[in-house]
């Protein structure tokens, strides 16, 4: 039988991964890419096989393919999968399958409706290892379970994909990335649980990590994920007669039961191209929903991710109803400073803090007025004019504002740019700012909303008689504070 065809939809980091164990397998092959930019899908066809399309479309439809395997970022994942749902083409798509419970009960509906197969990409569980731990429970072999211990730690430094990690608007965070093998590990075992109980740390919109709790009628399952800590991966599952251990658990090549009963199970084979094999076969079987990776343990999943993320108060940007055009500035306390890099302070103040700009003056606008006076005055033209001349179209001054009685002034003084500038403590230029806003958390909402989450330091606290904060800084690595005032408070707080 020939090897069947599979369309990549995305280029990034796991599609690569998947493509080097699929360009061994004696089972696919990849036959069309489609990539949000062109040269990147040229490139990755190049490099593992196939050809690269302009149009999702197009690629989705090529001679060959069989099935679609979408590697975008969890953000993209519902409507992506829903287009091929739309094309008919059965589809494979990476983890975290979408945002929510919600999201995924409307896909499934739709592939139902639709009569297209459609799966997540949960490798752990086409796995041997992980289908060998559910049959020792299944059969009794460890007794009854009393507690279960699940590990999933490491430094976010370690990895070349990190910016991604930290970035809501992408899922980023400890929860969605790894803490959802954890917890699928859970549901696949023992079912979704009667009771649970999540408290993490949120940095910037997204989670570093959790300790989660679930609760079932005879036992607990303690759940520890973080992307800051080296901590390990491991699953420990204690009972009455045994004990299984699983290292690695989302990718194991080995398990073991000790206890009344003892056995061992070892793996070495391609883990991915397993996985891609069994969904391949599912679909040429005609199959419409997977009998590995069920529908309802996916929702399931989702079901303890959302109970997780509502008790962290983490929301995504997609998630979000923020009107982004309404401004919460009551006032802000600052003059102004001197920007290494002013068309990137620019877009910074417009496009992630709201403002708008109101006139912009160039070093010729100063320049003219110098002019004018000298003549007005009958004096000579001083000599920094002539080095002025050479800046004439340069921005010298750009004023931008939230509304008609708030502004902020960017300078750009040439120079600046080879060096870090402004300096609060030294640069007079500089003048530490606060910005008082009518509500901070939907305030905040909205810099999350348009992408701001890399400039947010802190979360929302309470600061100072009765007023709530958060600290941010600028592309300049400046910081400046964001302050709501309740009616109790009595007084501007100054420089931190």
């Amino acid at each position: 039988m020939s090897k069947f065809g599979w369309c990549y939809i995305g280029c990034g980091a796991i599609a690569n991964t998947t493509a080097k164990e699929i360009n061994k397998s004696e089972n696919n092959r990849i036959v069309a890419v489609w990539n949000r930019g062109f040269a990147k899908a040229e490139a990755f066809a190049k490099k593992y096989g196939g050809t690269a399309y302009k149009t999702f479309e197009e690629a989705v439809n090529a001679p060959e393919v069989e099935g679609v395997y979408i590697a975008l970022t969890a953000d993209c994942h519902a409507e992506y999968i829903k287009k091929c749902i739309k094309l008919h083409k059965p589809v494979m798509c990476e983890k975290p399958f979408t945002v929510s419970a919600k999201e995924a009960e409307e896909i499934f509906a739709l592939a139902r409706e639709e009569g297209v197969y459609v799966t997540e990409a949960m490798w752990t569980w086409y796995n041997a290892p992980a289908q060998q731990v559910k049959s020792w429970l299944e059969a009794g072999r460890i007794g009854k379970v009393k507690d279960v211990n699940i590990v999933y730690a490491f430094p976010l430094i370690q990895f070349s994909h990190s910016d991604r990690l930290t970035d809501p608007k992408r899922l980023g965070g400890a929860i969605m990335d790894i803490g959802i093998y954890g917890l699928r590990y859970c549901v696949e075992l023992f079912g979704i649980p009667n009771k649970i109980a999540c408290e993490g740390r949120v940095v910037g919109g997204t989670d570093r990590g959790e300790m989660v709790d679930l609760y079932y009628n005879d036992f607990t399952a303690h759940c520890h994920f973080a992307l800051d800590k080296k901590v390990g991966e491991s699953a420990t599952i204690t009972g009455s007669d045994g004990v299984i251990t699983v290292p690695f658990f989302h990718m194991a090549k080995s398990a073991k039961v000790k206890g009344k009963f003892n056995d061992e199970i070892k793996v070495n084979e391609m883990l991915y191209d397993r996985q891609f094999s069994n969904v391949a076969s599912e679909i040429r079987a005609g199959l419409i929903e997977s009998q590995m990776i069920k529908p309802e343990n996916v929702i399931n999943c989702m079901k303890v991710l959302d109970e997780c993320r509502r008790q962290m108060e983490l929301v995504f940007p997609s998630e979000m109803d923020v009107d982004t055009d309404v401004s919460y500035i009551r006032t802000i306390s600052h003059l102004g400073f001197n920007c290494k890099d002013i068309e990137k302070s620019i877009a910074f103040y417009r496009d992630i803090m709201g403002c708008k700009e109101k006139f912009t003056l160039t070093y010729g606008d100063v320049a003219a007025d110098v002019r004018k006076k000298c003549d007005a005055e009958g004096k000579k033209y001083p000599l920094y004019l002539q080095g002025m001349k050479r800046m004439e179209n340069i921005k010298w001054s750009v004023y931008m504002s939230w509304t008609d009685n708030t502004f902020i002034e960017l300078f750009y003084v040439p120079g600046t740019h080879n060096k870090h500038v402004p300096n609060p403590q030294k640069d007079l230029n500089y003048t530490h700012y606060s910005i008082e806003v009518s509500d901070l958390k939907a305030f905040r909402n909205q810099i999350l909303k348009r992408g701001g989450a890399q400039y947010i330091e802190t979360e929302i606290e309470r600061g100072l008689e009765n007023t709530y904060t958060m600290w941010m800084h600028d592309p300049d690595g400046n910081r400046f504070e964001i302050m709501e005032y309740t009616p109790e408070s009595y007084q501007v707080t100054g420089r931190a």
